[in-house]
């Protein structure tokens, strides 16, 4: 996002609403960062503790609820699945069963350090029926430690 229209929407909305609606825009859109608009806004907007964790809460959060919207979506579309899919679809699920808990461990690798990259993860687990709360708790605790995280150490650079 550029850093013209960040402190527009900044401005708008207030520095929490705007890093919670960031958060889901950027959790939709791959081509936005929301490392990037993170950093703006503790750099522009605070210089307390708290304040970064609440705003690093407040993204992770906001890519939280994009990501639900993504791995719903992704598991309705394989409802869809008929034909020359349907068979490929079902060899996936095979193989994610044999690797237990793997999937899992990937998910929240993702989710902390972005690789592979936490949109395709979220596609990948909708679409292979990894069980959702697993998903969403990894997710949530993935993603609070990446943005608290990030928020704290711009801080105090």
């Amino acid at each position: 996002m550029p850093l013209h229209s960040m402190g527009g929407m900044v401005e708008a909305l207030g520095i929490y609403t705007a890093t919670l609606v960031a958060g889901v825009l950027t959790g939709l859109i791959p081509v936005l960062n929301g490392e990037l608009f993170l950093l703006g806004v503790v750099r522009l907007c605070t210089d307390d503790a708290a304040g970064c964790i609440a705003l690093g809460i407040l993204m992770a959060f906001g890519q939280m609820i994009a990501k639900v919207f993504l791995y719903q979506a992704a598991r309705k579309a394989t409802n869809l699945g008929r034909g020359r899919f349907a068979e490929k679809l079902r060899l996936a699920r095979t193989k994610v069963e044999r690797w237990r808990n793997k999937p899992l461990t990937i998910t929240f690798v993702s989710a902390v350090f972005g690789l592979p990259p936490f949109y395709l993860v979220t596609l990948a687990a909708g679409i292979l029926e990894i069980r959702f709360v697993a998903f969403l708790w990894l997710g949530i605790v993935g993603r609070l430690i990446r943005f608290i995280s990030l928020a704290l150490i711009i801080s105090y650079v």
